[in-house]
């Protein structure tokens, strides 16, 4: 039989959890969404550049809302780098003690057409592990060709539902053959709102012969007259100016630091989306930080 390791510190988190979600203290939670939907099409969308080997996103009332054959729905939309040809993407999406982004996946073709849908049951539960909760996770591959866009959303028939978590005492008693305990297994309610990790892999490089010209990444930007006014960007010192989706990758990363309370790194991102000629990173931290 299969058994589960967990350890002290992460047994220790879902207790927190487990606490946090007792029924006695469980309330009416919100699922419907007021906000108006961003954009009349995916093309539309602000996309978020897959740099790096992880992203960390959070979703709440400041992110951009969607409109989606099932509803409206809070989004983060991201795109593959120009010269990356295939990528391997593990996102998570993190069980907190107010609840979890139960999240469903597109993937669109390079005419922002789906033509791939991941839905909540084909995630698996990831157990906690040391300073890492549970989560809700999946990897799969995305192709330049194929499926350079990623939409994640959670429609409202998701938001209304919940998942239990095993108890971490009953882990351990299954993992030592211990008599199991009588306790309560946790809730984690599904919420509008939640955190992502996107891990990445990259599989493959595009690879271009000597004077072969590059499709431009501004083709992704949406029209200037669709884009909020805090979101142009201008020049910086040097002249240069920062394309739009770089502008939303270097604030999302603000927010996401912010949100773990990681104020230095928070402070890092945003000098060096100023230097890269970001126009929005500082007013971005500044209205985070009076929060």
């Amino acid at each position: 039989m299969t058994m589960i390791k967990i350890t002290l510190a992460a047994a220790l988190a879902v207790s927190l959890i487990a606490c946090a979600t007792s029924p006695a203290e469980q309330k009416t939670k919100p699922v419907t969404i007021s906000q108006a939907p961003c954009c009349e099409s995916y093309r539309d969308f602000f996309w978020i550049p897959m740099q790096g080997d992880e992203l960390d996103i959070v979703i709440d009332q400041h992110s951009r809302v969607g409109q989606f054959e099932d509803g409206t729905s809070y989004f983060a939309a991201f795109v593959l780098p120009e010269n990356v040809e295939r990528m391997q993407v593990t996102l998570s999406s993190w069980m907190k003690s107010e609840g979890v982004f139960a999240p469903k996946v597109l993937l669109l073709d390079p005419n922002f057409q789906p033509v791939k849908t991941i839905t909540l049951d084909e995630f698996t539960v990831s157990p906690p592990r040391l300073f890492s909760l549970s989560s809700y996770r999946h990897r799969f591959t995305m192709e330049q060709a194929r499926t350079p866009y990623l939409v994640v959303y959670s429609p409202l028939d998701y938001r209304q539902g919940s998942i239990t978590i095993p108890h971490p005492e009953r882990v351990r008693a299954e993992e030592l053959g211990l008599a199991l305990p009588m306790v309560t297994d946790p809730v984690i309610e599904h919420q509008r709102f939640g955190s992502l990790t996107l891990n990445l892999k990259t599989l493959n490089m595009r690879a271009y012969r000597v004077g072969e010209t590059q499709r431009v990444q501004a083709s992704t930007q949406p029209p200037p007259s669709s884009a909020p006014a805090n979101s142009a960007a201008t020049s910086s010192a040097s002249g240069t100016a920062m394309l739009a989706e770089s502008e939303a990758f270097y604030n999302s990363q603000i927010q996401a630091a912010v949100a773990r309370n990681d104020i230095q790194k928070a402070l890092k991102l945003m000098e060096e989306a100023k230097r890269a000629g970001s126009a929005t990173a500082e007013a971005t931290f500044i209205e985070l930080m009076k929060r």
